[in-house]
């Protein structure tokens, strides 16, 4: 176990008992939690809103001992009874990792929390950690502990800021991103996805994958929609599919080109790193598109994607589900 899944892992073990001391005393100084921002593109950018958006839950990169503070304040009224964080899947790094977790609790308001995480930890050489980036499906988390209030929209004047660096004020600096060159096997072929977006090239992309690939979004507030081991639906929910055949995710990317979503090619996607872990890859990235309407489309994603030999196998896509449903004219309640 490296030092960062166990970092990792007792950080998770600590969420789900509640423990905000057990969290503090794994942190270094200056540590910080990102979670994104939905329409409030600007908020969820390190280098622009530097202190995050001031909205609780969406609120950008916040310094751990504020998040603390929050969570402090308002988890005993808002989760009478707990909420509960399991961990599914890890791909592993030295110093940062992935985990993807599942949470489930009761509001106060009677509302049951069920979000889907992908956790990326950032560790020091000691092991404590240094940042925690929390993706997770943002409808549903503004739904039920946001009090479902809307959240203003803005848009990036600047380039996305990079998450792949400690943002801590010791480290204030983007790391380099690695050469692609020097990636393994199973990260070139899970890197390959972009261009090919890029260029809405989609016989080139869907040659990538294997033929019973599955490709997972989450939800929004059709949470049973999303259990990443039901089928899904990508007819009725549109972008907010649940898990569905690399077929159907096809011809929907299809539709949605000819029928001109889009008034750039499609999504240019940007890597801005990686780890390897057995047949997983875990990519940090932002995508811009500019769509029909001129609007622009700036997600920031992790992508959990499995690579066999014969190809992808499965893609986990967590991104902000809000930012989404606010552009792209889907109702964040049940689609269209």
């Amino acid at each position: 176990m490296t030092r960062a899944v166990r970092a990792g892992m007792d950080f998770v073990s600590a969420l789900d008992r509640g423990s905000l001391g057990g969290l503090a005393r794994l942190c270094a100084p200056g540590a910080t939690w990102w979670v994104d921002t939905g329409p409030d593109r600007r908020g969820g950018d390190p280098d622009l809103a530097p202190t995050g958006s001031g909205r609780f839950p969406l609120h950008g990169v916040l310094r751990m001992d504020d998040k603390l503070a929050l969570m402090r304040d308002l988890g005993p009224t808002a989760f009478p009874t707990g909420c509960r964080q399991i961990p599914r899947r890890i791909v592993a790094g030295d110093d940062w990792c992935v985990i993807e977790v599942e949470g489930y609790g009761v509001h106060a308001s009677g509302l049951e929390y069920a979000n889907r995480y992908g956790f990326v930890f950032d560790v020091d050489p000691s092991g404590a950690v240094v940042s925690v980036r929390e993706y997770l499906d943002t409808i549903h988390a503004q739904q039920v502990v946001g009090g479902g209030e809307p959240v203003p929209r803005s848009s990036l004047d600047a380039p996305a800021a990079r998450p792949d660096r400690y943002p801590g004020p010791d480290e204030p600096a983007a790391r380099p991103a690695p050469d692609p060159g020097d990636a393994p096997p199973a990260v070139t072929t899970a890197l390959a996805m972009w261009p090919a977006l890029a260029g809405g090239d989609l016989d080139a992309f869907g040659a990538l994958f294997t033929e019973d690939a599955t490709w997972w979004t989450d939800t929004g507030r059709n949470r049973d929609l999303g259990r990443p081991h039901r089928r899904g639906d990508i007819d009725a929910n549109g972008p907010f599919h649940g898990t569905v055949t690399i077929t159907a995710k096809l011809a929907a990317m299809r539709a949605r080109l000819a029928t001109g979503g889009y008034r750039s090619a499609a999504v240019t996607v940007t890597p801005h790193r990686w780890i390897a872990d057995d047949t997983l890859v875990a990519v940090e990235a932002s995508g811009d598109a500019t769509l029909a309407d001129g609007s622009r489309y700036q997600n920031r994603y992790l992508w959990v994607v499995d690579v066999r030999a014969d190809g992808i196998a499965g893609v986990r896509e967590y991104c902000d589900t809000l930012h989404i449903a606010d552009l792209m004219g889907y109702h964040a309640e049940v689609g269209r």
